[in-house]
């Protein structure tokens, strides 16, 4: 077999016009500088080569390469192909100077076709031979010489000088040895007179033909004794009949060329033990709740009968039965309160015996989670929203424990503040719930809003579980209230009113007896009686007689109750006397533009938006007096519904001044909440005995300070029955017109409360638009709305805002509605040319009268009608401007 390598030599780099890469024979395997021809290329003819060889040689004093080391020698297993390295040192580069070819001659075929040689460079002269012998060799020893001719070209037909060398070589082809490979571990442990260990298998290779196994023991055995390679053996362990100790042996292993493999097995033969379905139990569940038991199952490794008996090393650890004979099983449990175990992790064990047998300890794990104390809700508020639920029943919350039917003790702390009693206060708890109930002691404490944290701990083995209770009291001040807070008597020639029936509430909605005492001798009252539906009301009659001619008389009426804890009330009232007045229409000239009634007073106040208020005494017609210095730039103007505050709107300070009527004097001024719009109107109401002043812009005021925000009131409309409770409010201004319905109420809870509910709203009523006025009865139960169309004032029912039916009279544009206090309905328009401004309807609705104060193309000013307390006078301002009075007359 010839091969061929074309190799460009490394050294020829130094020579000038020396070539590069492979030669014709092929690619140089990506080796700088070598080319290497196929070893499937055709040889040369051998006589060619040898020829022509012994030619050059005759040129050549040396050879041309020399190898290191000089013979290649070498031991390979059958089946494998033998790797040599050996190294080509070029004795005269000189000699190459251009591709060279390397012709192997390998006679013997020892080589491994396509693949026999590689070269590498190692440095400018030398280089490394790698050569592949054959892996289909048979066993045997082979000894040559491979002739190397270094040719010009792949034909070989012309050689360098000193070529061809020599590379003697012997190589020896092996039997493969035997080998023994164990798949697992060959060390093992029994019991005397239990189970064998696995078997362990071995794998065997090695030289092609049969495997023989042996072993020198009893206990050490074979499936089989022997077979094929390569193969597998199973080695069992054969542990009956055996006493305790140390047991060693070998497997042995031979082929069938005379090789040995061994492989060491030992045995430890340990005393009879317990043999458990378990070596550990794993309990879990929550601290109280019953947690499920477990089997063990358990035997001697003999399967002797024996008696055992069993024990535990912690209390909570409990077994049934705890002795017998083997074989044998028992219940574990565990029960946390035997050791009052708090939730975490514990561990415990059980300890088997025998006689004459090693004990058998078995692990037990008892993880436990800490229990829930739990409610639905954990806040309650006694008292009721309002805080005046002082009479109710206790509430309740329904608590519940995650430790299924299993019941605990809990307690409530008996920290408790003395305005609230937990009941029971302790008691057992498990998953179906235990209510637990708090009552209200409101009159521990003063009127108000109280908060605590009530806590209600359950014991659970060594868990202390807690519930937080948060626990609210709102306590208001429990009142009696009269259905009107001030009222106003006239006694003059042109008629008098000097009675008056009140209703007597209680802002509880409960039942209270009550009495009732005047402050003078002119007033009488009815003496006392009880609030409630259906119960008979307060009645005031006043005698003239008894007070002077020409002045306004005053008297209180005080409300009380004989229940302590009820506040009083007062009812401030006037009576005007004099034996003259105004029987018709009077007009005075004035430039007024806001002007308000007293509510016991016969007086209206007035301002031209300066600084100060004047007073005129309806019945007469004329100024009695001024308030000199009560704001800036005054506006709007009400009167409390007492009548003891006129509260005016400054426009130039932004406050709410308050004056009091009593000393006609400014006593103080509100600052009006800065982040809301400009108000234009304000409306004082008395609602369970707290005075409030609305803004239209939704602020409501007392003491000082805006309390709450209602919505917006709308441009001024804003009417109110005479307790407070009911707020009405047209927005002005705007088609369509719109009306809106409000309970107000009041408490003392919250450091005070105002509470505000929309009870109903509608828009366009009665086809309404450019809302302008509103008004309420003194009974609450007649509303009146005016607006710039239609051109009638509308009666609308108060409580779902609904129209009732259009009152008769009237014209182009009402913007005017008011109520006397006997319920008569005074409905005024903004008419140049009518032929009235203003028209006085009955209770019922029918037309009574009509009158007519504006001169020539002038007019009735927007919501600038007001009728005295005592309903007999009513006064409007005009643009012409002048100021009307007109008599109404007695009811």
């Amino acid at each position: 077999m010839m091969l061929r390598i074309a190799v460009a030599i490394g050294f020829c780099l130094v020579l000038a016009g020396c070539g590069g890469g492979g030669g014709g024979g092929g690619g140089g395997g990506g080796l700088p500088g070598l080319g290497m021809v196929p070893s499937t290329a055709n040889p040369p003819a051998t006589g060619n080569v040898a020829s022509t060889a012994n030619a050059i040689a005759n040129d050549a004093s040396s050879p041309a390469v020399t190898f290191s080391p000089a013979s290649v020698t070498g031991n390979q297993p059958t089946g494998t192909s033998g790797t040599y390295v050996v190294k080509v040192n070029v004795s005269n580069p000189a000699v190459f100077n251009g591709t060279v070819y390397a012709v192997v001659q390998d006679s013997k075929q020892v080589l491994s076709p396509g693949a026999a040689v590689q070269l590498f460079p190692i440095d400018a002269s030398t280089y490394g031979a790698t050569l592949r012998t054959s892996a289909s060799l048979p066993v045997g020893r082979y000894q040559g010489t491979f002739q190397i001719a270094l040719c010009k070209d792949l034909a070989c037909t012309q050689q360098y000088p000193g070529s061809p060398v020599s590379l003697p070589y012997d190589f020896t082809v092996s039997e493969r040895p035997l080998q023994a490979v164990p798949l697992a571990a060959t060390s093992a442990t029994a019991h005397v007179g239990g189970a064998n260990p696995p078997d362990v298998s071995v794998q065997i290779a090695g030289p092609a033909g049969n495997w023989k196994a042996s072993t020198s023991t009893s206990w050490l055995k074979t499936d089989q004794p022997e077979g094929a390679l390569p193969g597998t053996v199973k080695v069992r362990f054969i542990t009956q009949g055996l006493t305790t100790g140390r047991y060693e042996d070998q497997l042995v292993l031979r082929s069938a060329d005379g090789q040995q493999a061994k492989v060491a097995f030992t045995l430890e033969m340990l005393p009879t033990q317990f043999n458990v379905s378990s070596n550990a139990l794993a309990f879990s569940g929550i601290n109280g709740s019953t947690i499920p038991s477990q089997t063990l199952n358990f035997s001697l490794d003999n399967q002797a009968i024996s008696n055992w008996a069993a024990s535990t090393t912690s209390a909570w650890l409990l077994m049934d039965p705890t002795s017998g004979t083997t074989p044998g099983s028992l219940i574990a449990r565990v029960d946390p309160s035997k050791s009052n175990l708090a939730s975490g992790s514990h561990s415990a064990s059980i300890l088997l015996e025998a006689p004459g047998y090693p004990s058998k300890t078995v692990g037990a794990a008892l993880t436990l989670s800490r229990p829930t104390l739990s409610a639905p809700t954990t806040a309650i508020t006694l008292g009721g929203p309002k805080g005046r639920d002082e009479t109710a029943q206790s509430q309740s919350i329904t608590m519940s424990l995650n430790t299924g039917s299993n019941k605990w003790p809990w307690t409530v702390a008996s920290t408790l503040p003395a305005w609230v009693t937990a009941s029971p206060a302790s008691g057992t708890v498990d998953a179906s719930g235990a209510q637990l109930g708090f009552k209200p002691v409101a009159s521990a404490v003063a009127p108000g809003s109280y908060s605590t944290v009530a806590t209600v701990t359950a014991k659970v083995n060594g868990d202390s579980v807690s519930l937080p209770v948060t626990l609210n009291l709102n306590r208001d001040q429990r009142k009696l209230l009269p259905s009107e807070w001030g009222v106003g008597f006239a006694s003059i020639p042109n008629g008098s009113v000097l009675t008056r029936t009140l209703q007597v509430t209680d802002n509880f909605e409960g039942t209270l007896p009550w009495t009732a005492t005047s402050s003078a001798a002119w007033l009488t009252v009815t003496g006392s009686g009880t609030t409630g539906s259906g119960s008979a009301g307060l009645t005031l009659s006043a005698d003239p007689t008894l007070v002077p001619l020409g002045a306004v008389s005053y008297a209180t009426v005080t409300l009380s109750s004989s229940n302590p804890d009820v506040e009083a009330s007062v009812v401030n009232v006037g009576l005007w006397r004099a034996d003259d007045g105004l029987a018709t229409l009077t007009t005075l000239p004035t430039a007024y533009t806001n002007m308000v009634a007293d509510k016991i007073r016969p007086y209206v106040y007035t301002n031209v938006g300066g600084t100060s208020i004047d007073i005129y005494n309806a019945h007469l017609g004329a100024k009695v007096g001024s308030i000199a210095n009560v704001g800036t730039v005054l506006g709007d103007m009400t009167v409390s519904p007492d009548g003891s505050r006129l509260y005016a709107l400054d426009t130039g300070s932004k406050t709410i001044v308050v004056v009091d009527l009593a000393s006609a004097s400014k006593i103080e001024a509100w600052p009006l909440k800065a982040d809301s719009p400009y108000p234009q109107a304000l409306f004082a109401i008395r609602t369970s005995g707290k005075d409030i002043v609305l803004a239209s812009d939704g602020n409501a005021y007392a003491d000082g300070k805006s309390i709450a925000k209602l919505p917006a009131l709308g441009g001024g409309g804003i009417a109110a029955s005479p307790d407070g409770r009911k707020v009405f409010a047209q927005n002005t201004g705007i088609s369509p017109a719109s009306v809106a319905a409000y309970d107000v109420d009041y408490s003392a809870i919250a450091n005070g409360l105002l509470m505000v509910k929309s009870i109903a709203e509608a828009s366009f009523i009665n086809r309404s638009s450019n809302g302008q006025d509103i008004a309420v009865s003194a009974d609450g139960k007649s509303l009146y709305t005016a607006s710039g169309a239609p051109y009638l004032c509308s009666s609308v029912n108060p409580t779902d805002l609904t129209f009732i039916a259009s009152l008769p009279g009237g014209d182009a544009y009402p913007n005017n509605v008011e109520v006397t206090r006997d319920g008569r309905v005074i409905c005024g328009i903004n008419g140049w040319y009518t032929s009235a401004d203003i028209w006085i309807h009955a209770p019922n609705g029918t037309l009574l009268k009509s009158f007519k104060f504006a001169g020539y193309a002038k007019n009735l000013l927007e919501r600038q009608l007001v009728v005295t307390p005592d309903g007999m006078m009513a006064v409007g301002l005009t643009n012409d401007p002048k100021m009307a009075f007109v008599p109404l007359g007695a009811p």
